[in-house]
């Protein structure tokens, strides 16, 4: 994105294509200190850091941006995002785990965003799902940017705690004030079963024990952007032979009918109970088929949902 398009007043203004920016922790610390306030140059007030981190050259603010520019500027994100959908990874395969996954974008310029990637040799899962909050061209500018420094922080940071704490001072640099996310984000020792994780905000995953018992695990820390300097708790969990784990965005257990109704977990672990002996993609499968009959039509909210099993 960076070197196609700077938004400014007036015409369009083309700039040179620079390299793709690193996203290494010392490239994050530099691009800190370059966040510093930009003053719009037709209201004088501040240029959007949303829009500044993404377009360094940026001249006015969202609201001053001319209607063929604001126009321009969304079709860029839409193409990005529509490659990150494209780029989104396939439920990888797992010797002795199974993974399933469904992910339902209720628009374009979507907020909820995750990642699997298998580290280490293969013998470690990331699991990340963040929730950007908010819609419209500043949220879908904050995600792009968040995303990225999680990705490149989660590979470069071992511990969960740490990524989200480097990952809170860039949000809070990188965005408006007001603006808020909440991230999941765990490694899974895929050869002894053991998930360490760090939760910002975000709902809760559960486990469902061999046993048949329903484990929430609780949040570690506040979501993203509300303070400086939070620290964040990080905590382990064993993925026993024939454990579950699920987690998700508010989309899925917060769809709601036409009586007004919530989905909720109960709904959602429901159809896994009746699904036990399925693999995962198809319980996931199953999962948005009765989301899709319980609240027909298009999503109001991002659906976002991860499942690995350990057999």
């Amino acid at each position: 994105m960076s070197g196609a398009f700077s938004p400014s007043a007036g015409r369009a203004k083309r700039v040179p294509k620079r390299e793709p920016r690193g996203w290494g922790p010392a490239a994050l610390s530099e691009e800190l200190a370059g966040l510093a306030a930009h003053e719009c140059r037709d209201c004088h007030g501040s240029v959007e850091p949303e829009l500044v981190t993404i377009y360094p050259a940026s001249e006015v603010c969202l609201d001053c941006m001319p209607r063929l520019e604001l126009q321009r500027l969304q079709q860029e994100l839409n193409q990005v995002q529509v490659l990150d959908r494209a780029a989104l990874p396939e439920p990888p395969r797992l010797p002795g785990w199974e993974v399933g996954l469904h992910y339902r974008p209720s628009r374009i310029l979507s907020g909820d965003f995750y990642d699997l990637r298998r580290e280490e040799n293969g013998q470690r899962l990331s699991l990340l799902l963040g929730d950007v909050m908010g819609k419209g061209i500043p949220a879908a500018l904050l995600r792009t940017g968040l995303q990225g420094a999680l990705r490149a922080l989660a590979a470069e940071v071992d511990s969960p705690a740490r990524v989200l704490e480097k990952t809170n001072r860039y949000f809070l640099a990188s965005a408006s004030p007001g603006r808020l996310a909440s991230v999941f984000y765990g490694t899974l020792d895929l050869e002894g079963g053991t998930l360490r994780y760090a939760n910002a905000g975000h709902l809760p995953p559960l486990v469902r024990k061999p046993n048949g018992v329903w484990r929430t695990l609780e949040t570690t820390g506040m979501v993203l952007g509300a303070l400086d300097r939070v620290a964040y708790g990080e905590k382990t969990v064993a993925i026993d032979p024939g454990a579950l784990f699920v987690l998700y965005s508010d989309g899925i257990t917060e769809a709601e009918n036409e009586s007004g109704d919530f989905f909720e977990e109960s709904r959602m672990t429901s159809v896994i109970e009746d699904l036990l002996d399925s693999p995962m993609q198809a319980v996931a499968s199953a999962i948005a088929d009765e989301l899709a009959r319980f609240a027909p039509g298009e999503p109001s909210d991002d659906r976002t949902l991860v499942m690995v099993r350990r057999g």
